[in-house]
């Protein structure tokens, strides 16, 4: 009998998640390792005049992002042709938009005079996105065959080249350029493993109008969104730095990086593989329904509990991590959590429209957040400084979860009950609760108090889920465990 193509799909898939989690383990902790060692080195305007040109480089780098790599995975019929058009088409784009970039950076630093390094960042990021522009597209070929090992092996070597260079160069003096490096470093360890030692397919030129227009026809929109996204990704950063100067951006900056770390320990393990499999299960609505509910219930419950934790230990984390000095962003870093619980949902479910063909209602949504979030940045930024900006982020990417999660039962079918109720009351009664102990955490020692929290709240809120979900969290590591089983049988 021939093996189940659903079953093998759901093994794979399962098998990915696997993979990228395990190497989002080891990323995510030695990411924190780097980040910590060089927070605690550098000064706040090195990461000002670092996170201001990386707004740049995501700001030119929109030029190219007409949505071929997400079109290529979503095609269901690839052959060496269509990868020939695909790398010409995308590497004329990458080239382009660094050769804009080159020329307007010139005029970038006399805008900026009080940032005498920027122009020069500038120009060795440009050097160092080519590279990133060709391992892109190796990557998007290995994602579209579903071979996560292999990503996940070059994500832990990139991260240990980045966790070695980095820090060391932090710790010898050289500033901002040790941020360089540490980007730099990373992206050449990558691309050593994916063209040289998983390269999935040799490159060669190829032109063919019609798949070109098929590109242009499925991307446009995604196009429109992505430019979109760097708009509410980063203006926040463009205008920090802007109006505030790079001390002001790089406490903010350093506030994102720490509050995005349950994105990327949940949300992006877990998205770079659902996202090639809504892509194949597109035709089939019941499965589809059930792998969409069953990434974002685990997002949900996990960023919950993420959030909870980050914000009611943040003095302590501060104080332990990175220092007294840094508590200026406290504030700042609970905020941003908030966001980061509901930023990888709205990239969940954007994923999923853009894998089943529904990219103009996100470039919809975009012209939504965009109306409000650009005019919160700049009257709430005047009234509260980053905290204002902060709150404004949180407001921007509530006014794109709702929507488009209304709109996601047009594609697949879901209980928006069962998805949300319990690690909603789950949230306010563990924080009720910790709040409520203020005085017992404040008379322990900063890290006992740490510790403490922690501990209660993991407890508390995953008391309250085993008692509500208890069926559901049975079932789900029921179908985990029959997928190894499966998996190992096959």
């Amino acid at each position: 009998m021939s093996p189940d193509p659903n079953s093998q799909l759901a093994r794979r898939a399962f098998s990915g998640s696997m993979f990228s989690v395990a190497a989002s383990v080891v990323t995510i902790g030695l990411g924190f390792l780097r980040a910590t060692l060089m927070t605690r080195v550098l000064l706040e305007s090195d990461f000002g005049v670092a996170a201001l040109a990386l707004f740049y480089m995501n700001l030119a780098a929109q030029i190219r992002s007409i949505g071929i790599d997400q079109a290529l995975i979503h095609r269901k019929q690839t052959d060496d042709h269509v990868l020939a058009t695909y790398f010409t088409l995308r590497m004329a784009l990458v080239l382009g938009s660094l050769v804009i970039l080159a020329g307007a950076t010139p005029l970038l630093a006399r805008f900026y005079p009080d940032m005498p390094l920027l122009s020069a960042v500038l120009f060795v990021y440009i050097a160092i996105d080519l590279v990133k522009g060709f391992n892109k597209i190796q990557v998007t070929i290995l994602s579209k065959e579903m071979a996560f090992k292999h990503l996940a092996v070059a994500d832990i070597v990139s991260a240990v080249a980045m966790t070695i260079v980095g820090p060391v160069m932090a710790f010898q003096g050289w500033g901002v350029w040790s941020i360089v490096a540490e980007n730099a470093s990373g992206i050449l360890a990558r691309a050593l493993l994916v063209w040289l030692l998983y390269r999935p397919w040799r490159p060669r030129l190829g032109w063919d109008k019609e798949i070109v227009r098929w590109f242009w026809g499925y991307g446009r929109n995604i196009w429109v969104s992505t430019n979109f996204d760097v708009l509410l990704d980063r203006f926040d950063d463009f205008w920090v730095g802007t109006a505030m100067g790079s001390e002001s951006l790089g406490i903010y900056s350093r506030a994102y990086e720490f509050a995005g770390y349950p994105r990327r320990v949940i949300a992006v393990p877990i998205l770079s593989v659902f996202f090639p499999t809504f892509a194949r299960l597109q035709d089939d609505r019941t499965r589809l329904s059930r792998a969409f509910f069953r990434a974002m219930s685990l997002m949900v419950r996990a960023g919950c509990w993420f959030t909870l934790v980050f914000v009611l230990t943040a003095p302590e984390f501060i104080r332990i991590f990175l220092g007294e000095r840094w508590l200026v962003m406290q504030v700042t870093f609970q905020l941003m959590v908030v966001y980061t619980l509901f930023d990888p949902l709205l990239v969940g479910v954007e994923n999923l429209l853009m894998a089943t063909g529904h990219p103009r209602i996100i470039a919809r949504t975009r012209w939504l957040q965009a109306l409000v979030f650009i005019p919160a940045v700049i009257g709430l930024g005047a009234v509260a400084s980053i905290e204002g900006v902060a709150l404004a982020a949180d407001l921007m990417v509530l006014l794109g979860v709702v929507p488009l999660f209304i709109y996601s039962r047009r594609v697949v079918d879901y209980s928006a009950r069962r998805l949300w109720l319990w690690p909603l009351v789950g949230m306010a009664v563990t924080g009720g609760a910790t709040l409520a102990l203020g005085a017992v955490w404040a008379a322990w020692p900063v890290w006992l108090a740490f510790a403490g929290k922690g501990l209660f709240v993991t407890l508390l809120f995953g008391g309250i889920l085993w008692l509500m979900e208890r069926e559901q969290l049975r079932t789900g590591r029921d179908m985990i465990w029959g997928m190894v089983r499966g998996r190992r049988g096959g």
